[in-house]
């Protein structure tokens, strides 16, 4: 009881002050095709397209939570929603943490893009979902999973279809 009634003091006490606790918004990582591989970017917002976002790191999972690819950044240009990362491209002097590892057609992978605008209240992070389809014949196709906003869940199991046009 003692423990709740001091949470509460403090959090009347920074509203009073003005001073409140920032807050980081999460955004929508844009997924799409290069190649054969994933092409990484941020939502294409007027805020992400006049706020300067800051690259700082990239991170790929795979479906149980180990990191397939990550690489930070620093002093880059900003980043801008026309503009995509290929999965596995490095700059010889940003190494990364976890080199690329094979993407596997059919399992479902999630990345992050840690790329501050200037606004502390903006979004700081973007976050997307995506797999590899298989085609018929020996090439993949990059796909975003999306949301399916009816059901109230993500269309993950169209990663395990096979594509055969």
């Amino acid at each position: 009881m003692r423990g709740n009634l001091i949470l509460v003091i403090v959090l009347v006490l920074t509203q009073i002050s003005g001073c409140t606790p920032s807050r980081h918004e999460m955004g929508l990582a844009v997924v799409r095709q290069m190649g054969d591989v994933p092409c990484f970017s941020i939502e294409n917002t007027e805020k992400t397209r006049v706020g300067k976002p800051n690259l700082v790191a990239i991170e790929v999972v795979g479906e149980h939570g180990e990191k397939v690819w990550a690489i930070e950044f620093k002093k880059l240009p900003p980043l801008t929603p026309d503009q995509c990362i290929p999965y596995g491209q490095t700059i010889a002097v940003y190494p990364p943490l976890v080199p690329a590892g094979p993407l596997i057609p059919g399992q479902v992978y999630g990345v992050s893009i840690i790329a501050p605008l200037q606004d502390q209240y903006e979004a700081h992070s973007y976050s997307a979902e995506f797999c590899l389809l298989k085609h018929s014949g020996s090439g993949v196709r990059v796909h975003q999973i999306q949301m399916d906003m009816e059901a109230s869940r993500w269309m993950r199991e169209v990663c395990k279809v096979e594509i055969t046009n």
